[in-house]
């Protein structure tokens, strides 16, 4: 169980300095999210966590920080205002609201916000929970301890349902496709290349542990189906995978393409920054990343049964390598300047 003294704000000043002076209203605010799936946990209510946080526990480190909790309830019926009202009273949130839902979606999903009296701005913030009423459709579930090192814990680590590596892949590459199923470009007004980024830095993390193609490909046609569904698009499996493809080489040849938002997507890898403090993330980073998800992305296209992974030592190897038409030949400049990129961009032309 997570000890109260984690909201301290000489703990959470700590918690930031030891992870490279993490911006200390994030890490907060990752406490507290991690407070409410405890309590959700805890709850007895059958449901699946997925999305970023849920990231944050599979890989037992936080190389992003996500501040919000999204879970997958396959009960349409089930009431959350008694559950809300105890976690709000043990875990130490003044009140909680749900957000009007417009009648004329049609997705199943409620909006939370978790009110609290921030130690680090003094003022009231929130936490986002996220609920999707819908069936199940990820293949592998597996049983994780909701245990951090942004936490002190005590006795047993309590533990929740997630999607495995390769199911929350599979899901999460539906997210990255603007034009179809995924993030879109703007959400009225407001420019959403901060959001799209983080899916993508997400993917690139999730494809250096995958190991089943297959059942990647499965959980991500199944998603990508229920979504078109709820968005009324005439749109196919194979539309989604190029829109994917098409955004990753918008990066990777740095707004050279023509085929996706480069100007919103830029202003999205600079913007990203402040949730990345396990490495500095930049354009060039942000171009492994993307080489990353055309590559999933084409595997998924092809059928492949095997993900192949970069290693230093074929660097020796890739010396000899080219990149061909109909790709751009310009992305052969990244064999010296960032061999990583390359390697899954010369393996995704193998399969296309």
């Amino acid at each position: 169980m997570i000890k109260k003294e984690s909201l301290s704000k000489e703990r959470i000043e700590a918690v930031s300095k030891s992870h490279k002076k993490a911006d200390k209203i994030l890490v907060e605010k990752v406490i507290r999210a991690l407070m409410l799936l405890e309590g959700l946990t805890t709850s007895g209510l059958n449901f699946i966590f997925k999305g970023g946080t849920a990231l944050m526990l599979l890989f037992g480190s936080a190389k992003r920080l996500s501040i919000d909790i999204d879970i997958i309830v396959p009960d349409k019926d089930s009431d959350l205002s008694s559950i809300l009202e105890k976690i709000c009273k043990d875990y130490g949130f003044s009140h909680y609201k749900m957000d009007e839902r417009n009648p004329d979606m049609v997705i199943d999903k409620e909006h939370y916000k978790l009110y609290f009296e921030s130690v680090i701005e003094e003022k009231e913030s929130y936490v986002l929970l996220d609920v999707l009423r819908e069936a199940i459709h990820y293949k592998t579930i597996i049983d994780i301890p909701i245990s951090s090192s942004f936490v002190s814990t005590e006795g047993q680590d309590l533990k929740v349902r997630v999607p495995d590596i390769n199911n929350i892949l599979g899901d999460k590459l539906t997210a990255f496709a603007p034009s179809t199923t995924g993030i879109p470009y703007r959400k009225g007004e407001k420019e959403m290349g901060m959001e799209i980024i983080k899916q993508l830095y997400d993917i690139a993390s999730l494809c250096d542990r995958a190991d089943n193609p297959v059942e990647i490909s499965e959980v991500f046609t199944s998603f990508v189906q229920t979504e078109l569904y709820y968005r009324n698009k005439k749109c196919s499996v194979a539309d989604v995978i190029e829109d994917i493809i098409d955004n990753s080489m918008e990066i990777c040849l740095r707004g050279n393409y023509g085929k996706a938002d480069f100007g919103i997507l830029s202003k999205g890898i600079a913007q990203v920054k402040s949730f990345i403090f396990s490495e500095s993330f930049h354009l060039e980073k942000a171009i492994t990343c993307a080489a990353k998800a055309a590559y999933i992305a084409s595997v998924i296209k092809c059928k492949r049964t095997e993900i192949e992974s970069f290693k230093q030592e074929k660097i020796e190897e890739m010396k000899d390598w080219n990149i061909t038409e109909p790709m751009s030949t310009k992305l052969n400049k990244l064999k010296k300047s960032n061999p990583e990129a390359f390697f899954y961009l010369y393996k995704t032309r193998e399969m296309l």
